[in-house]
């Protein structure tokens, strides 16, 4: 994947912009305090990142940007730490894709990076914050408990993550998936639901040959399957209150 000019044997990042895409939903009228569960065990989950070569990993520095690096199997070596992390995750999300269809093998052309934990985190807080000035986005029990001490006859929704997948199937192409479950508690009533959504060979190129061009498309995509997920969560709230 990115083997056109002018791209070769480089990394190209940005800085995440997260940007919710879709419509402003309907006010909530009960309080509503989202907990995104860590990923791995006392981490934040916004600091969750996930690429086609190792899966997902949690790593600060890099749920801060997106992008990708070409000949990733030259650097490999620098992730050793990350790789230690991978026996604590299911396997479903511990299985990473390899760059252009080959999978199981780290020895790959490409890196293909998407810090999941960063926009969903910030794209759940946009609309939750649209539709009631009361909603809290927690990553933390801290958190979570400061939240109902202070928000009365507020509904707690719990949100673990399953499954985080980058891959490229098609030359080009990247394919996002996402899925979990949430879960609500309100007035001792329980619900819980699906999250699914996914990004299937879109085209990378859509808007130019450059890496700007791919790393402008990957922002997008990224802002539109972490919508899709904030609206899902969204979704089960409104059923809430």
């Amino acid at each position: 994947m990115l083997t056109l000019s002018g791209c070769t044997g480089l990394p190209r990042y940005q800085e995440v912009q997260t940007q919710y895409s879709l419509p402003t939903p309907a006010s909530l009228s009960t309080a509503t305090i989202v907990l995104l569960e860590p990923v791995f065990p006392g981490k934040p989950f916004d600091e969750v990142v996930s690429d086609n070569v190792i899966g997902a990993m949690w790593n600060p520095e890099e749920s801060q940007q997106i992008g990708f690096t070409q000949h990733y199997g030259d650097t490999l070596a620098k992730h050793g730490p990350q790789l230690a992390l991978l026996a604590m995750l299911p396997p479903n999300i511990a299985i990473g894709m390899a760059a252009s269809g080959q999978a199981g093998s780290f020895n790959v052309s490409s890196r293909i990076m998407i810090p999941y934990g960063r926009y969903i985190t910030s794209n759940l807080r946009d609309v939750l914050a649209s539709a009631s000035r009361e909603s809290v986005v927690c990553t933390d029990d801290a958190c979570v408990q400061s939240a109902l001490k202070s928000k009365a006859n507020s509904q707690l929704i719990q949100v673990q993550f399953t499954k985080f997948s980058v891959a490229e199937n098609k030359a080009n192409t990247l394919t996002l998936i996402v899925e979990g479950t949430a879960t609500s508690v309100s007035n001792g009533r329980t619900k819980s639901v699906e999250i699914r959504q996914s990004i299937v060979d879109r085209s990378i190129t859509a808007e130019g040959s450059f890496h700007s061009d791919f790393l402008r498309t990957m922002n997008k995509m990224a802002n539109e399957i972490s919508s899709s997920v904030a609206q899902q969560i969204y979704t089960l709230a409104g059923q809430g209150g």
